[in-house]
């Protein structure tokens, strides 16, 4: 349906966010220090106490990082509806954060495709649904759209883009730009997969280090300060590529695979895939009490918050 004109993205005034966990606070979050009103929808009773909860707790990160001037959240601006159709028929755009069950987005998604007008766009944050299994509860495909966000989402920038196979061109360019209008920063994938992209980059490191763990080639401990202190400090600068690219010294790329491309092939095939058999989960949640200290995951979440505010304004000096 190229024909529908869709509100652009400077002019939207209100979000409809559906599904206010820990994913769905968090861009309630943003959109605030935004200048969005936003109409919420979720099926607890504790929902709108625990959102604006949530979104006091994060407003002094959003401040410091100069996405807001306010010194308080403006909670007047967030109202919850009754039910998703009617969160949809009165905001601009619709964000969804609904369970990762499929079944259960089919249902949310058949409710508010029929109850919104086709010019309202769909966003869906998925972390690995494809949009087009998605696209088949919905009269109007082509304004279904992945903005696929990371944790904690008013901090990280980073945001996929995913169009099904129904997803308008339109449409994937308003994402792309509304997302950088939030101070994010979108990449756009150009296929489809399970995971999408980098949670794909996120789990082989992931997997890597619970081989690790199983194969008792290292502590808890130090398998994660292998990447906070080894991995860590390169990525917050550049990406995987770029690091392999300048670890070539003058000859770059060619130059480290010329001379170590067999001994790469060996180190990233992988030794064994761990299966999270009863005592694989048990070795995990033993390793997370050790790399924690036992302290709780809030104390975690409020130090890592306080920290991602630096990393993130580094980064913005140091532009790419």
């Amino acid at each position: 349906m190229s024909h529908v004109i869709y509100t652009p993205p400077d002019q939207v005034r209100s979000v409809a966010v559906l599904g206010t966990g820990s994913v769905g606070a968090s861009w309630i979050a943003l959109f605030l220090a935004h200048d969005l009103d936003v109409i919420a929808f979720d099926p607890s009773t504790q929902a709108a106490e625990r959102v604006k909860a949530f979104v006091t707790d994060a407003w002094p990160a959003l401040r410091e990082l100069g996405r807001t001037g306010l010194e308080s959240p403006p909670l007047e601006r967030l109202s919850f509806a009754a039910t998703p159709a009617e969160a949809a028929r009165q905001a601009d755009v619709i964000q969804e954060n609904c369970p990762e069950h499929l079944d259960v987005k089919l249902a949310l998604l058949a409710e508010v495709d029929a109850a919104a007008e086709p010019q309202k766009i769909i966003l869906s944050s998925t972390g690995g649904i494809p949009p087009t299994a998605m696209q088949q509860a919905c009269k109007h495909p082509e304004r279904l759209v992945v903005l696929h966000p990371f944790n904690p989402t008013h901090l990280i920038p980073l945001v996929e883009v995913v169009g099904g196979e129904k997803t308008s061109q339109a449409v994937l360019d308003w994402a792309m730009d509304f997302a950088r209008l939030l101070h994010k920063q979108p990449i756009l994938l150009h296929a489809e997969a399970s995971g999408h992209m980098t949670n794909r980059l996120q789990f082989a490191l992931v997997r890597e280090a619970v081989a690790c763990l199983v194969e008792g080639i290292a502590s808890a401990k130090d398998i994660d300060a292998a990447v906070r202190y080894g991995l860590g400090p390169r990525w917050a600068l550049m990406g995987s590529l770029l690091t392999l690219h300048l670890a070539g010294g003058p000859g770059g790329m060619q130059g480290i695979l010329d001379h170590t491309a067999k001994a790469i092939q060996e180190w990233w095939t992988p030794k064994i895939t761990p299966v999270l058999t009863p005592e694989v989960i048990a070795k995990l949640v033993e390793a997370a009490q050790e790399v924690s200290k036992g302290e709780p995951v809030q104390d975690w979440v409020n130090w890592r918050d306080r920290g991602l505010v630096d990393v993130l304004k580094l980064q913005e000096k140091l532009g790419a």
